[in-house]
């Protein structure tokens, strides 16, 4: 059987290839004769440059197109090349026409030859790289960011690949380990940094977090591997999975807790002496509620003398504190976070006397730690929350504590609070208008739910603003027929209150006592005015 020929293509000409290639290639094409001027460009090039049609690009140069400094670097770029007879591949160039819309391409310029060899002028092929650009230096800026953040934090952080090597490990873990400044220890194992008795115990950990998926959260212990037996850490390790979910290594990190350790402990042990010795300290309970009262006031004109500015009439913040009996369970806890933010934490401790006021030296102890200082409100109530929760589930000890912490920022003007089942705060603004500041729900007191999550709510604060905390004595106070004194005689009371803040509060304190009928309440009252 004889097959049919097949049939001969037609030749297409040159000229109509080249036409089809310069109408629809996406990237830049450029020709250019000796003195820079536009010969030809393609259909992209001049809608890049704005034109028409690519015809209207001819006789024209860079100088036309592209901010001065742009067309000079081109020009000389250009110029090389016709004087050297070498061109540029793959140059990283910057390629923006507008300057308020900065784009990038990548280009290979080369020399155009005429018909006898000889270089008449130039040509080129553009590709705009602008958001592959821009991608990799976010993905360097957020590198450069994390980097930096891993090396100031002062837990050790740690990254190990399936055969233990150290991948990446910050100041912290360098140093507890041993090694200098100057010292490689990327790649190494621990193995080779510890003695073969401290590697098992480091090795089963991993062992289980790589081989089985499993992970270690958050586990107290003494600090044996790096041979700091006198040191208790914090002990996390999970796996580091690819994109296929496949365990690659681990993530670790340990954050030595041996002063908060020391600070449970020591509240342990003040807990049981003072428990053993309360028949014998009501002589000495009076000057613990002094006491009790300084620590606050300490704390407060320490973050005073920190954030107060010079003209200001008033400290930030002003403290009024009476407790119902000689001892109390509601307290305040100021932090100056900086010269400008403020952390405010208040807290009412079920109960009175001796055991409330326990609780609130070890809160103060537990928050004292650096660390807490820049969690958010709800990250801060969580860690108490976890704490509170193992101490308080004695039958000797106070059953919860409710608390509301909160943020402010004098120079942005914003406020960030998280609240376990306390009393919202109440705004004055500066034109005089009280309300209360909340955000629906609270969360659970402290000490009640184990695990419990605390959300933290953004609000503004203006110049010439009063924030009042408070605990809940000023809400709950009776009167003779057991009608409470109640948020909208509080708001009132602010309302009508004196511009300076200490004159405030006892205006405040003398509108309960006369609805009580009482010069002393039957509940604790402790209550900060901040003065924006």
């Amino acid at each position: 059987m004889h097959l049919p020929e097949p049939p001969v293509a037609r030749p297409i000409p040159e000229r109509l290839l080249f036409q089809r290639l310069m109408e629809t290639l996406p990237a830049y094409v450029f020709f250019k004769d000796l003195d820079g001027r536009f010969i030809c460009v393609n259909h992209a090039l001049a809608t890049k440059f704005g034109l028409a049609r690519p015809e209207d690009a001819v006789g024209r140069s860079d100088f036309d197109f592209f901010p001065e400094e742009l067309a000079r670097q081109k020009f000389t770029d250009e110029r090389r090349i016709v004087t050297t007879g070498e061109g540029i591949v793959d140059l990283e160039e910057a390629d923006w026409t507008d300057p308020e819309r900065r784009q990038w391409a990548i280009t290979t310029k080369l020399p155009l030859r005429g018909e006898e060899g000889e270089i008449v002028g130039t040509f080129g092929i553009s590709r705009d790289i602008t958001e592959t650009k821009l991608a990799r230096e976010a993905l360097e800026t957020q590198h450069r960011l994390l980097r930096t953040l891993i090396e100031i934090l002062p837990c050790r952080i740690f990254v190990k690949n399936q055969a233990g090597q150290l991948q990446l490990t910050n100041e912290a873990y360098r140093l507890a380990f041993g090694a200098g400044a100057g010292e490689p220890i990327i790649g190494r194992t621990l193995a080779e940094l510890i003695p073969p008795e401290r590697v098992e115990l480091a090795a089963q950990d991993d062992q289980s977090v790589m081989q089985q998926g499993t992970a270690i959260l958050n586990r107290e212990q003494r600090d044996i591997t790096s041979g700091q037996h006198d040191r208790w850490i914090l002990l996390s390790k999970v796996p580091l999975r690819d994109g296929g979910g496949e365990i690659r290594g681990l993530v670790g990190m340990a954050a030595d807790i041996t002063a908060q350790k020391e600070a449970e402990e020591l509240a342990n042990r003040a807990r049981q002496k003072l428990e053993a010795q309360n028949l014998q300290m009501e002589g000495e309970l009076a000057v613990a509620r002094d006491l009790q009262r300084e620590l606050m006031q300490a704390g407060l004109r320490n973050v005073n003398e920190i954030v107060r500015r010079p003209g200001d009439s008033y400290p930030p913040l002003t403290l009024y504190y009476e407790p119902s009996e000689r001892l109390a369970g509601d307290f305040v806890h100021a932090l100056a976070l900086s010269p400008e933010r403020i952390g405010i934490l208040i807290c009412d401790v079920m109960g009175h006397g001796v055991r409330a006021a326990l609780v609130t030296a070890l809160i103060r102890g537990l928050v004292s730690d650096p660390r807490m200082l820049e969690l958010a409100p709800g990250e801060m109530l969580e860690r108490l929350n976890v704490r509170l929760c193992t101490l308080l589930d004695q039958p000797v000890m106070p059953r919860f504590v409710t608390a509301l912490y909160a943020t402010v920022d004098l120079q942005a003007g914003t406020l960030a609070m998280a609240n376990a089942g306390h009393p919202w705060p109440l705004l004055q603004e500066a034109g005089g208008a009280v309300r209360t500041v909340q955000a629906g729900e609270c969360d659970p007191a402290l000490g009640l739910v184990a695990n419990a999550l605390y959300k933290t709510s953004q609000h503004t604060i203006a110049a010439g603003d009063r924030l009042l905390l408070l605990t809940d004595g000023w809400l709950e106070e009776p009167d003779a027929a057991g009608e409470e004194f109640g948020w909208t005689r509080l708001a009132a009371g602010l309302k009508a209150a004196p511009a300076d803040p200490a004159r405030a509060l006892r205006h405040l304190a003398a509108l309960l006592q006369s609805h009580s009928g009482s010069a002393r309440c039957r509940d604790d009252l402790c209550a900060v005015l901040l003065q924006t």
